[in-house]
């Protein structure tokens, strides 16, 4: 889908000012949305660094439900990082196409210079939360692993 523009000509009034504030709106909005990214980011490893911290003093059956709760947590958190990166991919995307109609791209020119050598934030967000739903599964896992070791053999687990 291409930016939809009014044409220079059918513009009344300074066409280049026009264009310049709204290019400086969307970088603010794209700043703004980035800011409620790492705030929810903030936010879900509070969360579960509580939770998993709860668990912890309780590696029994009660840690398995609390674990479960907190890999919910953990998939809502990857959904909202993909939520924000498709919103900002998009603003980001507008602003480039604003770009062509300014003197100079800077935005444009950062990308074509970064070309592959930049690890994208989103991939490095993602592993906190996958983390997270690692040490939950071991939660879950051990005290049934511990109730079938005693259910099997009462000398060891008892």
């Amino acid at each position: 889908m291409k930016l939809e523009m009014i044409e220079k000509e059918a513009f009344a009034g300074d066409y280049e000012s026009a264009v310049l504030e709204q290019w400086k709106t969307c970088i603010a909005e794209a700043n703004g949305i980035s800011e409620k990214r790492n705030n929810a980011n903030n936010i879900f490893i509070t969360l579960n660094t509580a939770l998993f911290a709860v668990i912890t003093f309780s590696l029994d059956y009660r840690s398995i439900l609390l674990s479960s709760i907190g890999i919910a947590i953990c998939i809502l958190w990857i959904y909202t990082i993909n939520s924000y990166k498709k919103l900002n991919s998009v603003k980001y995307e507008i602003i480039n196409e604003m770009e062509s109609k300014l003197p100079l791209a800077p935005f444009t020119s950062e990308w074509d210079r970064l070309n592959n050598k930049y690890v994208r934030l989103t991939k490095i967000e993602k592993f906190i939360p996958w983390m997270f739903i690692i040490l939950y599964s071991i939660s879950i896992l051990y005290p049934v692993v511990m109730g079938l070791i005693a259910h099997i053999c009462p000398c060891i687990g008892g």
